[in-house]
């Protein structure tokens, strides 16, 4: 009877097992705390108290363990950018923010040419902020210029380079890394199709 018990037993297991090809673990954290704290132009959401964060990997599988994983920008420092740069699309380096740019915004909006697409979004050409490119865009860099504000970037497409001063020597590989030029004078907003 035992016998008969455990082969029975097995043939399940190995049944149950042999059928499951997928695996799945929903999102979830056991956490002491945490959530979003924002100011004018920052925003920071966090998690704290996590047990256990980071990466583990067999040959078959990987882990990647932590709340915040793959929530991270397009590389470990950011988006490829300097904000105010509009003319980046031209590969000049090191990227600077003069006068070219406000005529080169000026013209996307007279549909001549466009901004650089990183990911999906205008970046550079956004100098002010609010996750659009539109006319206080061109406002924000004379003011910039005049020395009465300093510039601003989008918070869902944080710059690998905030001013010169933190420019690498030398061009990072395959930069400018643009998704391509759209010529168009519609404002951009993340999540919505051009």
């Amino acid at each position: 009877m035992k016998i008969l018990l455990i082969a029975v037993i097995t043939v399940f297991l190995i049944a149950s097992i042999t059928s499951a090809q997928t695996y799945q673990v929903d999102w979830y954290v056991i956490g002491s705390g945490g959530g979003e704290t924002a100011s004018s132009n920052y925003q920071i959401n966090g998690t704290i108290g996590q047990p256990v964060v980071g990466e583990t990997s067999s040959p078959s599988y990987t882990v990647e363990a932590g709340y915040w994983v793959g929530a991270g920008l397009s590389g470990p420092d950011g988006y490829e950018y300097l904000p105010g740069d509009a003319n980046m699309p031209n590969g000049i380096w090191p990227p600077a923010v003069i006068g070219s740019d406000v005529t080169y915004l000026v013209n996307y909006f007279r549909s001549i040419g466009g901004p650089c697409l990183l990911d999906g979004f205008y970046a550079s050409a956004d100098a002010n902020g609010d996750c659009l490119v539109i006319g206080s865009d061109v406002t924000k860099l004379v003011t910039y210029f005049r020395g009465m504000t300093s510039l601003s970037y989008c918070i869902d497409y944080e710059p690998a380079w905030h001013d010169p001063s933190e420019l690498p020597p030398s061009a990072p590989s395959g930069w400018p890394n643009c998704e391509g030029d759209v010529a168009t004078s519609e404002a951009f907003i993340p999540g919505e199709s051009k």
